[in-house]
């Protein structure tokens, strides 16, 4: 009885000491922040003049609390105001239309037509339907499933595939006996690859995720003054996507090793389950071709520009977004705005306008032009070598932050350099925002990986094995993007 309550009361001391561990380094991050923000701000430092300074410590604050999360990173998002209304560095009315960016009107839109396939489970019968054939291989399984994933996160956004999928994945390793993920190598391996595939597939096109849009914007705004079309960015993208895709396919195929090779009644359940699902409703079929109708429009807009010249994918995209709340089928709406803003991923939308205001500020206050000042001598005339260095910056930073914040930050850093030195930025940019998409190693990384650790994966797997997945697609998406910068020109431009 003594020993079992000594050690109860041992436990609740251990538990005690890590809460207070937990909450001394948060409360020291927390500080740290705005602690460099002010020091930077008050300070004269190296002859930076104060719109610089504040500028670098408002960078620095936000890539801090990015990679420590003391507060969501939404909250991160909204720093760029709240710093310059108190320490006036730079004119808030210009930086906060980026709160209210078309793009931001996009991935709203988007999130309301996904959110309807949520509703009525057109997510999940597309999953099952497209895992009928795989069979009970284990090998097969890991590499369809990042294949899937892979596939239609070059359509959707890699948080939404993961958080559709991976619960599928989950209810089929219960089904089959895995419980815990973390000691099993198959379920380590099987939950890993959706996420991985979110991210290899994530940079094929613009609806891929918010950091592609976030660079659509920066490439509008400080380099071409002119719309980005769509598909001009899938020409431009997909050989580097499939450098990319193959490569970690390849290495996907021998750096797992499920404990068994075999599982039998897999397929068995994907069949039951879409049984289950019953025959296509109605408001699935709306569900899809509204999406449907929305891609189409973002792909196609160059056959009506002319005639619609202000429908951009955006609104686009809106148009079918509020179609959802107006269609009645078999006597229901098709979705209902209570329904829907719980569902909506709010803190995307301001995490994704947070990295496209600290673009903006890193721009008006000169800044970006100081730090790619300091990278000229790596950008030696656009050689190997400034690819590698700048992809290699934007691959680390990716894996140690949200890719939306590692985006934020370089891709206006690698616009500004280069045309410091009358080098067209446009290849630098293509490649250094396909490695953005590779979030392999971190829960920080991506949404797939954020995902796939919230379900308790091996952490330790995930790490190792990412690091040289990150670097096979690193050298891969160099070489491949290095060699069309010289032999074909088109990929020069927009």
């Amino acid at each position: 009885m003594s020993e079992s309550k000594s050690t109860s009361e041992v436990t609740k001391t251990s538990n005690s000491e890590s809460v207070i561990h937990v909450d001394r380094k948060r409360v020291a991050t927390v500080i740290a922040g705005p602690t460099i923000f002010f020091v930077l701000a008050v300070i004269p430092f190296l002859g930076l003049p104060y719109e610089v300074r504040c500028s670098i410590g408002l960078l620095l604050w936000m890539a801090l609390w990015w990679i420590t999360r003391p507060v969501h990173l939404a909250v991160t998002g909204f720093l760029p105001l709240a710093t310059a209304a108190l320490f006036n560095f730079v004119p808030v009315e210009r930086i906060l239309p980026a709160y209210a960016a078309e793009l931001v009107i996009l991935l709203l839109s988007a999130n309301v037509l996904t959110t309807c396939w949520t509703r009525w489970g057109l997510d999940r019968r597309i999953a099952l339907a497209s895992l009928i054939g795989v069979g009970t291989n284990t090998t097969r399984q890991i590499l369809s499933w990042f294949a899937i994933g892979m596939i239609l996160s070059a359509f959707l956004p890699n948080t939404i595939v993961a958080a559709t999928m991976i619960p599928i994945v989950v209810a089929m390793l219960r089904f089959i006996g895995i419980e815990d993920l973390w000691d099993s190598n198959l379920g380590t391996a099987l939950v890993i690859a959706v996420a991985w595939g979110t991210s290899a597939g994530g940079a094929t096109s613009p609806l891929g995720g918010a950091p592609n849009l976030l660079t659509v914007e920066y490439i509008q705004e400080m380099v071409t003054g002119e719309e980005f079309l769509f598909a001009t960015w899938v020409t431009r993208f997909l050989p580097l996507s499939l450098a990319v895709m193959v490569v970690t396919f390849i290495y996907v195929r021998f750096a797992f090793k499920p404990e068994i090779a075999e599982v039998e009644g897999t397929k068995e359940f994907f069949l039951s389950e879409l049984k289950s699902l019953g025959p296509m409703s109605s408001q699935e079929k709306w569900g899809f071709f509204l999406f449907m109708g929305a891609a189409l429009l973002a792909f196609s807009r160059p056959l009506y520009v002319e005639l619609i010249p202000a429908l951009t994918p955006a609104y686009a995209f809106l148009c079918c977004a509020i179609v959802c709340f107006l269609v009645r089928s078999n006597g229901e709406n098709l979705i209902t705005w209570e329904y829907a803003q719980g569902k909506m991923m709010w803190g995307l939308f301001y995490l994704f306008a947070g990295g496209t205001a600290l673009g903006r500020v890193l721009t008006e206050t000169g800044t970006a032009g100081y730090i790619a000042e300091s990278l000229l001598p790596y950008a030696n005339q656009g050689g190997i070598l400034a690819v590698f260095v700048f992809a290699g910056l934007t691959l680390l930073m990716t894996q140690i932050t949200n890719n939306t914040a590692a985006i934020a930050i370089t891709v206006p850093i690698t616009i500004s350099t280069f045309q410091s030195l009358d080098i067209n930025p446009l290849p630098f940019v293509y490649i250094v925002t396909t490695v953005g998409n590779c979030g392999f190693m971190l829960p920080t990384s991506a949404g797939g990986p954020a995902v796939a650790a919230g379900y308790g994966i091996n952490l330790k797997t995930m790490a190792v094995k990412g690091f040289w997945a990150c670097l096979l697609s690193l050298i891969a998406v160099v070489i491949v993007g290095y060699f069309l910068s010289i032999y074909w020109p088109t990929f020069s431009t927009v």
